[in-house]
């Protein structure tokens, strides 16, 4: 058979479009949804102990992937190390194990056991998967395929 298959440069040509023009857009479009997504759904929940706020502690994080020189990209979404506690809750524990020392109020010591009061705990308020999930919703890699696969042809 001497017959050429017809339709290979074009074809090659798509293929290429696809491994250079979609991951890089797509992640970043994800992304950036997912962190406007996460820091709507964090307002109200904020650790009166944290150092600044976990909605504002949300942010973008590229970093590179593979071989040095690589075009390949992993979007990341960072946070706050409290978000953990926020998404998965807490059990009620104390705070007795603590070492007793000394503490002046008023002019005289005063020993204590505990340091603080027990913490109270809360509930799970899980919002990392559910917003890597919308924000996949709502920036489908389908349509960053599609629009490469098109302009290539």
């Amino acid at each position: 058979m001497s017959a050429d298959v017809q339709g290979v440069r074009e074809l090659k040509a798509r293929l290429k479009a696809i491994r250079t023009k979609v991951a890089g857009p797509a992640a970043k479009a994800w992304q950036q949804a997912a962190v406007d997504i996460a820091r709507s759904k964090v307002g109200a929940m904020n650790m009166p102990y944290s150092k600044g706020n976990l909605q504002s502690s949300i942010d973008a994080k590229r970093t590179a992937t593979g071989r040095v020189g690589s075009t390949n990209y992993k979007a990341v979404v960072v946070a706050s190390y409290h978000s953990y506690f926020v998404d998965a809750g807490v059990v009620p524990h104390s705070m007795v194990n603590r070492k007793a020392r000394p503490k002046s109020a008023a002019g005289k010591t005063i020993f204590a056991r505990a340091a603080r009061k027990p913490h109270p705990g809360y509930k799970a308020r899980p919002f990392r998967g559910r917003t890597a999930a919308e924000a996949y919703k709502r920036e489908p890699v389908r349509d960053y395929v599609i629009k490469a696969w098109n302009e290539a042809a």
